[in-house]
């Protein structure tokens, strides 16, 4: 039996140009979640990151962080299969003045309560996609993308080997998705779950002869009480 933890990066640099990159707080939640897991006396067998920038600065501290045996930093391998879903694409096909960072800003700078006009825009985003009436409009489809995140799943067991505790560093979509799947949650209520989970926190599935299993969902008990000012979901 093999624990799979799945880490969602620190915060990234939301409402940036690139947002592909640890802010400052980003990387403080990252060393911080290491020297957690090193207090409760976790260790990782074997670590895979997926192919962006903020996955990889994420593993690369918390692994610091936490002291990981240098001969599982040495073979982290990465799989872009992790990657998240194109946000830009998703927002651009939607309207495409929302195709960067400065459109979606002008946008919210005209509206009366700019936080629910954010929330209404990326619901409208994502349930287009999720639609599925619009496959072509985009450089991955929902479908594709289901794929993609069932297959690095799907590799990460076949390459376990004796591991026994397999750290992957990904984001919100991927995570949010397998425990959607794991839990049989409608499709159209998965940016609910994402929307929920924490940045640098763990959801861990079970693999055992009996098949997979999704035993914790956005644990981040290393955010809580004196450290409440690290968490955020960006």
């Amino acid at each position: 039996m093999a624990s799979i933890y799945l880490i969602r990066h620190g915060q990234a640099s939301f409402g940036k140009d690139d947002y592909d990159c640890l802010s400052r707080l980003g990387e403080q939640q990252a060393a911080h979640l290491g020297v957690d897991l090193s207090r409760r006396g976790i260790q990782f067998d074997k670590v895979i990151s997926g192919g962006m920038l903020r996955h990889q600065q994420t593993a690369n501290s918390c692994l610091r962080s936490m002291q990981a045996n240098q001969s599982v930093v040495s073979q982290m391998t990465v799989n872009a299969d992790w990657n998240e879903y194109d946000h830009q694409d998703i927002l651009a096909q939607l309207n495409p003045d929302f195709a960067n960072a400065n459109g979606i800003k002008n946008h919210l700078k005209q509206q009366q309560k700019p936080n629910f006009a954010l929330q209404v825009l990326l619901d409208s985003a994502f349930s287009r996609w999720i639609s599925n009436d619009y496959v072509d409009d985009y450089n991955e489809s929902w479908c594709a993308y289901q794929t993609r995140i069932r297959q690095a799943l799907q590799t990460t067991v076949e390459q376990a080997g004796d591991a026994k505790n397999i750290a992957v560093f990904s984001s919100g979509g991927p995570i949010a998705l397998l425990s959607q799947l794991l839990l049989n949650v409608p499709a159209k209520n998965l940016m609910d779950v994402n929307w929920t989970l924490v940045n640098c926190g763990i959801s861990k599935i079970i693999i055992s002869s009996k098949g997979q299993i999704l035993s914790t969902l956005n644990e981040h008990t290393a955010f809580e009480g004196h450290h409440r000012h690290l968490i955020t979901y960006k």
